[in-house]
Order: structure tokens, then sequence, then C-alpha cells
């Protein structure tokens, strides 16, 4: 007995282990009859509301279970384990009965599940004379629970949640609810398969007793006893093998549902597309930091940090870190991260917004940051963010209210959140205003049921309106104390390193110290500036000579000019001007430049149209011309230092920005004039160019000229041109642009004018490059105004049909070889779009750039499981519905009930009060209410038979009497 009641006991330990404390409390002393009453009051509800369902669907499933019940009664205690079933029933039932669409559901499921389930009791002998049978009972309630398991996580939580995710997660369920089913019949089967042949035997046996003669009858029994023992062996084995198929039917289905949502995963990130850079920058600061033990650990211990994220119910869930520029507020923010992702308590998500980078500054872009990083511990998500990712048609997340949706329905259901936001004020002020205000809502909304759930930390300077947007939050403000320990520890760090270089003395080693750390005030930025500019000194005597004939700098701003004052005196004149290039370039750029694109445009001959790798890229690195005032981040990106560096060299008198702007528009127009744009070369000269690195540059010059063009034409009255700098960028220009319009006449004159184009060039009349100017600026200016179709492509046609080729070229030269790697990266299967990100990012093989391509071309996807064309997609909305149409009316009308209801029109004023459709006439909205309510009061008078409507039972009379009935 005890053998045989262990199967159902460790089936239960199982289920239990994956309810709540409160969800066992609630279930452990639910009965059927609980389940009855529950059902009666849904009923009464119901009825009060006219919104009558057909619930006798559930009745095959409770009689099918209290059967069950009553056999497992004779091996085990049924109360106990019927039990877990009746009260998630209980449960789910109260739940669903709130939503008509989810009640439906979930009454169907009951009576599909009841109709599969075997009637047990008239096999009640079955389990007595073969104890075997009784581990099928077993897989029968391993079934059941599961199903019930599954359900109740779906209506967890609070209402307005679960109606969210119910219909995509159903959906989602679909595929195992038909393993469920197909299990459940297997069951029924093995049953009634064994029950007759206990029948048979049991016949056999009484026929063979009649004819033994007395005389043999311990002979007979024997055999008797025997043939028993072999059938019994023989089921054994049989069971055996069913549970071993059982088995394996399971782990398959859930291979495949892993593997189903391993992949919805991957296509929802790609479709939030998210900074790439975030978890690499994040670990390159923790690197940083903890080269000087003990840094940034202040903050962790200050008391307003240490309430917002410690106690339990914080004064404040929203903290708001200020402080001046330069004083390591980005530092601060990886150990502020470091020890929020330590909490396992809480699930964190964090980002870094980047001056360098402005497309990522954005709300959407930190949205999908957050989406990306917080979908992993909230798995919920993945089916109905798959779904929206499917209908939404587009190829990444850029609707704000939608990922403001989503970020919602995660705080809801992850238990506890943090989100720490560094950089606020990188962003533009209207941006920066809507992170706020969102985060600002969601916050005071989670305050209001559980104060502390979610908790909100922004890092930034202190802006006017920062500070507005976040007034209601806990302000701790960085002062040159908090963090004086950390710089000095620094200062000191670093001031020794420069005496050991230098051979100095202790008091010119302390002098070193005292004075940085005197004129920091709080800023590590400037520290790490001063301390880099010395340590760059080539010489005693030049570091000798910079701390003494020279003042030590005030401020960020002459911290910066010491160090390009030290560049330009230690430098060479060539040097003196890559070192201008490099940082001009890092200003005026359009995009982040890794840098062997960089390296690239240094190779670039213009007169001679080649680039020549070997003989003009540089043989330094950045960081040896540039020293302190760049920094090179994830994938070979290349950044200034900070903010403050752009600012600075932007006003500064090394860098003329128009001049910069002229000379890489000058580049990109020359470069794109080379013979590898040329559509007449031979296919072996362009792959003989393709392997020596022409198209190194490719990337950048096509999707970018447009942009330093029109920078050009919109700051040229602000600058001063006729200086001898700017007149010689220009006459460059000018050149630059006679051969483009040369080599691309037909793309730029073939359209007219436009009225504003020649007050936009007025600063430039005169110039004999005027009109070469005009058309130029005329295509720009009518790009521009395009809409987002035209500019699937490069603007110029020509252009673009050499782009395409060329990228076909370079895609034939796998594997790669170390030149091309170092031409061109890894990733040589490109997005043809030059408004996408992959355009220049790029993929590793051709399936991911043709799956990439789909999603652009045809966005809008059919969300059926199992649909034969879901994964090619539709190219609009209408198409898709015309599919769903077609291929699946019997989900129409359950997608319309989701859409919401539709708003009442004079032709259909008559509207069902559970799903939303409208009819023309009133009877016809009556009976269209009985196809809910399961009511079927008309009757035919021959047979009997019932039906929903009036005309079905005519319909049927009619066919009889045609028939002869």
């Amino acid at each position: 007995m005890a053998n045989l009641q262990s199967p159902f006991e460790d089936i239960l330990v199982n289920f239990k282990k994956h309810l709540t404390t409160k969800e066992l409390e609630d279930f452990e002393f639910v009965t059927l009859k609980d389940v009855q009453l529950a059902v009666l009051g849904i009923q009464r509800d119901q009825e009060n509301l006219k919104t009558m369902m057909n619930m006798t669907r559930v009745q095959s499933f409770l009689e099918a279970m209290t059967q069950f019940g009553k056999v497992v009664e004779v091996f085990a205690n049924a109360h106990i384990f019927v039990c877990a079933v009746w009260g998630p029933m209980k449960f789910i039932l109260q739940n669903a009965s709130t939503w008509a669409n989810s009640f439906d559901t979930i009454l169907d499921a009951y009576r599909q599940i009841g109709e599969h389930m075997p009637h047990l009791t008239q096999y009640e002998s079955l389990f007595g004379s073969k104890p075997e049978m009784v581990r099928v009972l077993a897989f029968l309630y391993q079934d059941i629970l599961d199903f019930h398991l599954k359900a109740v996580r779906m209506f967890r939580g609070k209402t307005e949640v679960w109606r969210h995710l119910f219909r995509s997660i159903w959906k989602d369920f679909e595929t195992k609810f038909k393993g469920l089913l197909d299990g459940l019949k297997s069951h029924r089967q093995l049953i009634v398969e064994q029950a007759a042949l206990l029948h048979y035997e049991e016949a056999q046996k009484k026929i063979q007793a009649t004819h033994d003669r007395v005389e043999h009858y311990g002979q007979a029994a024997q055999l008797h006893y025997e043939e028993s023992q072999r059938s019994s062996q023989k089921l054994f084995s049989h069971i055996q093998q069913y549970q071993k198929d059982r088995f394996e039917r399971l782990e398959r289905l859930a291979r495949e549902e892993n593997e189903n949502e391993g992949r919805k995963y991957r296509e929802i990130l790609d479709w939030f597309c998210a900074a790439q850079s975030t978890t690499a920058d994040h670990e390159k600061f923790c690197t940083t930091r903890k080269f000087y033990a003990g840094s940034s650990t202040w903050i962790l211990k200050h008391d307003k940090f240490h309430n917002w994220k410690e106690t339990s119910i914080p004064v404040n869930s929203m903290l708001w870190v200020s402080g001046i520029p330069g004083a390591g507020k980005t530092i601060l923010a990886s150990s502020i991260i470091e020890s929020c992702l330590l909490d396992n308590s809480r699930t964190t998500a964090y980002f870094y917004c980047r001056e360098e980078d402005p497309e990522k500054n954005t709300s959407i872009s930190i949205f999908r940051s957050l989406l990306s990083q917080l979908l992993n511990h909230c798995r919920e998500l993945i089916p109905y963010c798959y779904e929206k990712y499917q209908m939404s048609g587009e190829l990444n997340l850029t609707s704000s209210v939608l990922a403001e949706q989503l970020l919602k329905l995660s705080f809801e259901l992850i238990q506890k959140s943090t989100i720490v936001i560094d950089g606020l004020d990188e962003c533009t002020s209207d941006q920066r205003k809507s992170i706020m205000t969102f985060f600002t809502m969601m916050v005071n909304k989670c305050d209001e049921k559980d104060a502390g759930k979610l908790r909100v930390l922004f890092i930034s300077q202190d802006f006017p309106d920062i500070a507005k947007g976040l007034q209601t939050a806990e302000n701790l403000r960085i002062t040159s104390k908090d963090n004086e320990r950390d710089i000095e520890a620094y200062i000191n760090h670093w001031s020794k390193i420069i005496s050991d270089k230098n051979s100095l003395d202790e008091t010119q080693m302390n002098f070193i110290s005292e004075s940085t750390f005197l004129r920091s005030h709080g800023m590590f930025l400037y520290a790490k500036l001063v301390m880099e500019n010395l340590l760059a000194q080539e010489t005693r005597t030049n570091l000798l000579t910079e701390i003494q004939s020279y003042q030590f700098p005030e401020g960020l701003g002459e911290a910066y000019e010491r160090i390009l004052g030290r560049l330009e005196r230690s430098k060479k004149a060539k040097q003196w001007e890559i070192v201008r290039k490099l940082l001009g370039w890092m200003v005026c750029a359009k995009r982040p430049l890794k840098w062997r694109e960089i390296q690239a445009a240094f190779s670039i001959d213009p007169d001679a149209q080649e680039i020549d790798f070997d003989g003009r890229r540089l043989r330094s690195s950045i960081e040896e011309y540039c020293g302190s005032l760049i920094q090179i981040l994830s994938e070979d990106r290349v950044e200034l230092v900070h903010t403050t560096a752009k600012i600075h060299i932007n006003n500064s008198k090394h860098i003329r920005p128009l001049v910069v702007e002229c000379n890489i528009a000058s580049l990109c127009l020359r470069y794109l004039t080379f013979e590898c744009f040329d559509n007449e070369i031979s296919q072996d000269s362009l792959s003989s160019l393709v392997s020596d690195g022409y198209l190194a540059f490719q990337d950048y010059a096509a999707a970018k000229w447009l942009q330093h063009i029109r920078a050009i034409i919109l700051n040229s009255s602000n600058q001063p041109i006729h200086d001898h700098e700017s007149q010689a960028a220009l006459q460059e220009l000018g050149m630059s642009l006679e051969e483009f319009c040369a080599r691309y006449q037909e793309d730029l004159t073939g359209c007219a004018l436009a009225k504003d184009i020649q007050n936009d060039c007025e600063a430039f009349n005169g110039c004999n490059y005027h009109k070469d100017l005009l058309y130029v600026w005329n295509h720009v200016y009518l790009y521009d105004m395009q809409n987002q179709e035209i500019k699937k492509e490069l603007s110029l046609p020509t252009l673009n049909k050499s782009v395409l080729r060329n990228r076909k070229v370079l895609e034939s030269l796998l594997p790669p070889s170390h030149d091309i790697i170092t031409f061109y990266g890894d990733k040589l299967f490109k997005c043809p779009r030059p408004t996408c990100f992959y355009f220049h990012q790029g993929f590793k093989g051709l399936k991911s750039r043709t799956l990439h391509i789909n999603k652009h071309d045809r966005p809008f996807n059919c969300v059926f499981p199992d649909c034969s064309i879901a994964e090619f997609g539709f190219s609009s909305n209408k198409d898709l519905e015309k599919h769903r149409k077609t291929f699946h009316p019997e989900h129409e009308d359950l997608l319309n009930t989701f859409a919401g209801k539709p708003k009442a029109t004079a032709a259909t004023p008559w509207a069902c009060e559970l799903c939303g459709k409208r009819f023309t006439r009133g009877f016809h909205q009556r009976n269209h209410m009985r196809s809910h309510a399961g009511e079927r009061q008309y009757k035919c008078s021959e047979c009997g038979k019932a039906f929903e409507f009036e005309k079905s039972s005519q319909s049927v009379k009619q066919n009889n009497k045609i028939r002869g009935f």
C-alpha cells in the first residue's frame, strides 16, 4: 500500500514546491463542494449581470475527477491528493470569471480535459487486479496538476496585469496543452485496452475451469497462476515502456518549449535593439575603479544612499545624486550599480548616458536597454512582448508609449526592482523630462501599494530643469568633502609613479600631490587630467618646468588647455596636425568611430585616388597622439574622455569646427569618386581593391556625407570663412564638389532647385564652386524632405548601386583573412538601409543579416501558432488582416475582443455585453448572447434535438422533410 501511495506523494510534494505560502494555505482544505458552491456563486453573479456563460462545460471534468478520487481512495488518501486539484480549480474559476475572455477559455479547457479523461469507476476492478496500472493513475494525476500549476501562474498578481498577459501566455501554452490532451488520451486508451484484456482473461479462466476435471484442478490452478504471472510481467514491461515513451514525449515537448522560448527571447532582444555597449562600459568603469582599493565606497555608506537601498521602507524610493562636472559621478555610478547587482533580493537594471553618442541618450533608448535587462528576470513577459513585436510592424521598438507599458508590466511582475540611470544631464531637456515624468509616476504608483517595491536612482549635474523634475526625490549632493579621500588617494598613487619615473625627492612629490589636491575642488576629472599630463612629460626638465614655471591649472578648462598646450609643444608640426585632425574628428563625426575607420580616413590619398594603408596609416596608437583626452571603449570605439572635453575643444583655438566639417566633407566626396565606386569597373579590379582595404571608409562616407554638407550650410553664417585656414578648406571643398558633381551628375541635376536653396548658400556667393554647391545642397535638402520609405536606400541611386555591389564582393571573402578583419572587422554582412544601426555595424553571417532585412521589408507577422507563413511576415497591416480573415477565421472574433470595443454607430447599435460584437438588429444580438450562455431553447418537433438558434431547428426540420422523414 505504501509503495502504491508513494508516486502520488512525490507528485504532490513537487507541485506544492511551486506554490506560494498563501496559495498553500488557501488550497489545503478545499473540497468538491467548495468548487460547486463557487460555480453556483459565479452563475448567480452572471445571471444578475446578464452575462451568462455555458458553465456546464466544467461538469465533465468534475465528474471525472470525482471518479478519480474514488478509485485512488482504494490505494491512498483521496482527500489529500484530490484537494490539490479542487483548491487551484476554485482559484482559477473565481479569477477567470472576472473577465469574459479568460473565463470562456478556461471553461473550454476544462471541457476538453474532461472529455479526454477516462471514467474510472467502471474500471475499478482493473486497478485491484493489476496493481501496475496504478502507475497510469499517477501519470494522469501529474498531468492534471501540471495544467493547474500553469493556470495558477497565469492568474497570479493583479487583475489588470494578468488581463494584459493572459491571451499571449495562453497562446504560448496551447502547444503544451495539446500535449496534455494527447497524454490524457493515451492514458485513457491504455486503461480501456487493459480493462478489455482483463475481461477477456477472466472469461478465459471461467471457460477453462469448466472444462478442467476435478482431479486436474491443482494442475490447472498452477497453470493459471503461471499464466497470471506471465501476464503480470508482460504488463509490467508494457507500463515501463509506456513510462519511457511518456518521458521522452514530455522531454521533447519541454525541449521544443525551451527552444521556442529561446528563439522568441532572442528576437525580442533584437526588437529592443538595446545599446550593446552598456554592459561592456560598466565592466570598464568597474575595472578602472578597482585599481584604487576602497574608492567610491563612501557613497555606499552615505546615510541617504543607505536608507534608499537598505531600508525595507525607505524615506523616499527615488534618489537623485547630483554633482559638479568631473566629480567622478560615472565611477560612483559603477560602484552603486555593482552594489545593487550583488543584492539577490532585488532585480537591478541600469544605463549609462554617453554624450559622445546622442542617438543613445533618448528615452526610448534607455527604456529599451532597461527592458532587455529586466526581461531576463521576468520571463513571463516573453509571450506578451513577442506578440507586441509581431504586431508592431517595427524592426525596432520605437514607441515610447509601448515601451512604458512593457516597463510598467515588468515592475508589476518583478517582486522588487532597482533602476540606476547615470548621466541624465547628457540627454536633451525634452528627453530627460519624459524620463523623469515616467519614473516619478511609476515610483508613486508602486509606493501606494508596496513602498520600496520600485527604487530609482538618477545621477547627473545639478541642472535647474532636473531639480524641478526631481523635486519629490531625495537629493544627495556630492560635495568636495565627500570624495576628497578618493581624490587624495588617486593623486598620491600617481604622484609616486611620477616621482619614481623622474627621480624626484619627497618634497617635490608632496608639492605635486598637494598642489593638485588643493585645486581639484572635488573634481576627479581634474586630478586625472593633471596627473596624466605630468606623467606624459618626456623629460625631468620638462616636468620641473611644468610644475615650477607655470601655475597649476585652475578648473577643467585650464586643465584641458594645459594638455593641449603640452601636446602642441611636445609634438612636431606634422604630429600636431595629426592630433588636431584626430580631435576634430572626435568633435565633428556624425557617429562614434572605430579606430580602423580613422586609420582608413588617414590612408586615403584623394589626389592619387587610392588608399595606401601601408604608407599612410598611423603607426602610433591614438593614445600616444591625444593622451588623456580620449578613451577607447568597447568594440574599438574611440571617444573623448568627457563631455566637457568636447565642449572645450570645440570652443578652443586649436579646432575650427567649420574647417573640420569642410575637410571631412571633402574627404567623403572625393573618396566616393574613387574607382571602386565606378559601376564600369571589372570584377577582377574590384576584387583586388576590396582585398587592399579600399572599402574600409565606405560605410561612413556613403551614409554621412550629407550630414557634413548640412553642417557646413547651416553654420556658414555663424563662423568666419575669410581667414586663410577656412579659405583653404573651402577651396578643397570646391574641388571635391566639382569631382563629385561630375561623377553623380544625373542624380544631382535631375530636380529643379528648391525655393530656399539660394538663400541658404548666400555666404558662398561669388565662389567658383557655388553652382555645384547649389546642386549638392538641393539634393540634401530634398532628400531630407522625403518619407522613410525613400530613405531606405542611399540618396544617390548610382552610389547605392555601387555600394550594394561592393558589399557582395566583400561578403564573398569568407572566411575572412587577418587583413580583411583588420580593414573591415569580422561583421561583413551589412544592412542596406543607411538609417539603420546595422548599416555600419553589420552581422557575422548571411542568415542573421537576411532575418534582419526581412524584418525591415515584411515587419507585420501573423501571431497565430503553427501558421505556415508566420516567419515570412507581410509588408503591410492590410495584408496581415487579409491573411487572418482567410486562414484564421475562427480566431477573428477573439482578436476583436482584445482590440477593445468599437464605437457605436447608427448601422450597428446592438452590442454584445461580453465580447463587444455589434449587430444591426436586436434579435441577432439576443441570439448571439445565447451562444455565450449555451442555451438551446429551440427544439426540433420531430426528433427533440435542441438548438441555440430558431433558424437552425427550422433548417433541420425542412431537411428532414426533404429526405422523407
